[in-house]
């Protein structure tokens, strides 16, 4: 492990370098560049020498560490506390990082793939206006993620959850002179804090009946079923069997707590119901596409329920849930993406899908097998979206697959690129063997996982395996599709370049048009944006064959170290070895099936996907128009709000505001009008009033008196 300098370097310098944005007019765009990128691959370097380093002490000793990690030992961590931050009572949280084997494994995913972001954005971006922005948000983004997975409290969490919400929205929406981009940075914005509202009441209700935000006093009660004393809406019981009662219903506080975190989850990872903001994100410039898919943000949710192992451990509704909504996911993102046109929006269906693999792994209780995917997809989808950026810079910002093809002899250093990625991400390989591509170790361990699940009774495993194998099929369609629309066959002509090359103009309106003036030929991308490729394609290659054993096999106890929590030594984990062998060679078959069934379709008779689309039957509709979840959304909960919000504004304004403080202004106006007219300064009118009056009360009076004998 790193000294303490170090891993506060990693943590902490890229929200320092941020800073240096705000000075850009003084010190100029290249010394901004120059800080952000270098200290941010400087911690790359850090994480990952520290993530090899760790994985290579677990293997000399893998049994001694493996014996110390077995089920119920404590968890091999290390804390640096910075500051004190909230000590109110019982509700304490410091400012702390915290290092095991969960944050050491995404310090190194966020830190090298956002380093890579960085400096293959010295490309991309060259020509725009505002660079130091760019790259000073960049930072700002790598710093709330590095918060997030080092916290070691609740509320630190959150910090580091909203902060990256923060980030993305200035990302997304960073060319905001442009309509599209800020409509995606709101809807982003917004969805997620639905999501995040559960969050935060699900860290409301950690408190109530744990009386505490700490990770370390909430696990150590969950493995322990230590008795717990309820802040509010529960009886004195062990953590396990603590029943709350809230408006008359009885339920179990761990399943509350369950399902309300995960929703934050769904949230922040655009699971099914939250997924409609992921899409749209792509306005943003494409290192940041990369950077949100790979790296950051949508990790966060699969992230937030791997760590918390030793709750979901225990339950069987919110694990159900998990399950339920990764596997629809994985399936419902594979349908969308196999009818989309724009080259990144295909990337992020993709992105979608796999992040349902993770979460069904997580909720069938492989979470070493998520945690696996989410390492491995890092490098392939950021090699597959920064290759679309370098598709996108060599096309004159041209994002359109129909209007590409033949890329191929233009561009062949990024053709290579995008194929490994593509190999990577459909999971290629061979079984029972060792020859494949990252994404083959990670995916297929989640099926097997699953399926063996499944055999247990695991809830939706069974499901959730049948959906994961129809959506590698689709991956594997929709992934060689965007390889041959993009690379093979004719290229789209010159003319239909010059007509409509700027359609869907990668950068916003009123940027200085990159191709106006110049040969539209597509060209290769400076060496600056291929580095990054060539880097990340390593990773896409390797990554799963040297990290399967540390991850998901036989020295994973001793990786892990406790980081993530068994509540029983019997798990799917090991049980997917003793799955049938149709099982392990399943996902190969359905696999070559969609490079079959795209080659014939897309290769060899061109035109077939062509007429299918202009055809628009009802199936190709519902996957061009996304299932309509936008059509459905905005005709009901958009709509319904601004139908809801009228008909309150209008009865604040005509009974609230007219009854009350309008109503008795506007009254008091007309008396006083009325009244003022009385004020004329001519003695005989106020000796006729007096008189009147006089007179009024003497009657008054007599009556009174009167009326009295």
């Amino acid at each position: 492990m790193l000294s303490d300098a170090l891993l506060l370097f990693i943590v902490l310098a890229p929200g320092l370098v941020a800073l240096t944005g705000l000075f850009h007019k003084i010190i100029g765009d290249k010394i901004v560049m120059f800080s952000t990128t270098g200290v941010v691959l400087a911690a790359g370097a850090l994480s990952l020498f520290q993530l090899f380093a760790y994985a290579a002490g677990v293997g000399g000793h893998a049994e001694t560490a493996a014996h110390g990690a077995e089920h119920g030992a404590a968890i091999t961590q290390h804390i640096i506390t910075l500051m004190p931050w909230i000590h109110v009572g019982e509700f304490q949280a410091n400012w702390a990082i915290r290092v095991d084997t969960l944050s050491i494994v995404m310090m190194a995913v966020i830190t090298g793939v956002s380093g890579l972001v960085h400096l293959y954005s010295w490309g991309y971006m060259s020509e725009d206006p505002h660079k130091a922005r760019f790259f000073s948000y960049l930072s700002l983004f790598t710093f709330t993620m590095l918060m997030l997975v080092t916290a070691d409290n609740f509320l630190q969490l959150f910090f580091g959850w909203e902060g990256v919400g923060l980030a993305s929205y200035l990302l997304i929406g960073f060319w905001y002179q442009n309509k599209a981009p800020n409509d995606a940075s709101i809807k982003a914005f917004v969805t997620n804090r639905v999501g995040d509202f559960g969050l935060a009441l699900g860290i409301m209700a950690v408190f109530c009946i744990f009386r505490t935000v700490e990770f370390a006093p909430f696990m150590e009660a969950l493995r322990e079923n230590s008795v717990v004393t309820p802040l509010a809406f529960a009886d004195p019981a062990p953590a396990r069997e603590v029943i709350m009662t809230f408006m008359g219903h009885r339920v179990w506080a761990v399943e509350v707590i369950g399902v309300l975190l995960f929703i934050g989850a769904m949230g922040k990872s655009a699971q099914f119901f939250l997924h409609v903001w992921l899409p749209d994100a792509m306005e943003g410039p494409t290192p940041v596409s990369a950077l949100i898919h790979a790296a950051t943000m949508v990790t966060a949710g699969v992230y937030l329920v791997c760590l918390m192992s030793p709750l979901y451990e225990y339950t069987v509704v919110a694990a159900g849930m998990i399950t339920l909504i990764g596997a629809v996911t994985a399936l419902y993102a594979a349908t969308v993406g196999m009818a989309q046109n724009d080259i990144k929006r295909v990337i992020a269906y993709s992105t979608c899908s796999q992040l349902g693999y993770m979460f069904f792994a997580a909720g069938v209780g492989a979470y070493e097998a998520a945690m696996f995917h989410l390492f491995t997809h890092a490098f392939f989808k950021a090699l597959l979206f920064l290759g679309a950026g370098s598709v996108i810079h060599g096309m004159h910002h041209e994002q359109d697959m129909r209007k590409m093809g033949g890329l191929a002899r233009f561009m062949p250093l990024t053709y290579a690129a995008m194929m490994i990625g593509t190999i990577a991400i459909i999971g290629l390989g061979v079984p029972h063997t060792k020859l494949g591509f990252s994404g083959f170790f990670s995916k297929d361990a989640i099926l097997e996982s699953a399926f063996a699940g499944g055999l247990e009774n695991v809830s939706f495993a069974q499901m959730a395996f049948w959906f994961g194998i129809v959506a590698a099929f689709l991956t594997s369609f929709y992934s060689w599709r965007l390889i041959y629309m993009t690379f093979h066959g004719p290229m789209a002509s010159q003319e239909a370049h010059e007509d409509h090359g700027h359609a869907h103009d990668d950068h916003a309106a009123g940027h200085d048009d990159h191709g106006h003036g110049h040969d539209h030929t597509p060209h290769e991308s400076p060496l600056v944006m291929l580095i990054p490729l060539g880097l990340l394609s390593l990773g896409a290659i390797f990554a799963g064959f040297y990290f399967y054993d540390y991850f998901v096999d036989h020295s994973n106890e001793a990786f892990w170290a406790g980081a993530i929590y068994r509540a029983s030594e019997n798990h799917v984990l090991h049980a997917r070895h003793e799955v049938p062998d149709w099982v392990i060679y399943a996902p190969l078959i359905v696999t070559l099936g969609g490079l079959l069934l795209a080659t014939m379709t897309y290769f060899f008779n061109r035109g077939v996907g062509k007429r299918i689309a202009e055809s628009g039957g009802p199936l190709y509709s519902l996957f061009y128009n996304k299932w309509y979840f936008d059509e459905i959304y905005q005709a009901t909960i958009i709509r319904g709000a601004a139908f809801l919000g009228n008909v309150f504004w209008k009865a604040d304004k005509k009974i609230i505001d007219g009854a009350g403080a309008d109503g008795m202004t506007a009254l008091t106006l007309f008396s006083a009008r009325r009244l003022s007219a009385l004020h004329t300064g001519r003695l005989y009118h106020y000796a006729f009033v007096i008189i009147g009056a006089a007179l009024i009360f003497g009657a008054l009076m007599w009556l009174n008196v009167g009326g009295a004998h």
